[in-house]
């Protein structure tokens, strides 16, 4: 599908402050799916702040902290690293393919790109709901978690309504007075 011909990508319109939004997002990703394996396959279950929440609420659920984990079980700390590299490999990909779809994609004005782009970042999102409930239901307090799920999640719809009022701008027909017209009255 081609572009309108007269369309032209701005980073100082609303389509271009989605734009980098999207790219800083795929950016921090793919950042995050390399810093976490590393940190924990040198230094451990415990090396970041929690697996899947935070470390006290992981250490609550496992009936156990993440450092006693990886200072006593050996074979609980490897599966709980190895079962966050294919965590992180999901992730990788998904960072990599968000980065394609905005730079490649939305930059140039494709809309479905937006949407592309809005939904691959909101997934994850959605899935802490279950998480989240789950770790409720052993009884876990889970005070104040669903703030995990709702500030990120009205970030990204407002970063894609900043992007869908950019791009109806920018493919917006440009009206011109004639030359002979005046100034408006």
């Amino acid at each position: 599908m081609k572009t309108q011909a007269s369309f032209r990508f701005r980073w100082r319109s609303g389509l271009g402050v989605a734009v980098a939004l999207f790219l800083v997002w795929g950016l921090l990703n793919a950042s995050l799916a390399i810093f976490v394996p590393s940190s924990l396959h040198s230094r451990g279950a415990d090396a970041v702040d929690g697996l899947v929440m935070s470390g006290e609420m992981d250490g609550a659920l496992l009936g156990r902290s993440l450092t006693d984990i990886a200072q006593t079980d050996p074979r609980l700390n490897s599966y709980l690293v190895t079962f966050m590299d294919t965590m992180c490999a999901q992730m990788m990909s998904s960072a990599l393919l968000l980065l394609s779809v905005t730079w490649f994609a939305l930059r140039r004005g494709h809309g479905w790109a937006l949407w592309a782009a809005a939904l691959a970042s909101i997934a994850p999102f959605v899935y802490f709901v279950p998480i989240i409930a789950e770790f409720g239901r052993m009884g876990v307090s889970i005070d104040g978690s669903m703030y995990l799920v709702l500030v990120p999640a009205s970030v990204v719809f407002g970063v894609a309504a900043v992007g869908g009022f950019g791009l109806r701008a920018a493919r917006a027909p440009k009206t011109h007075l004639p030359a002979s017209a005046g100034p408006p009255v």
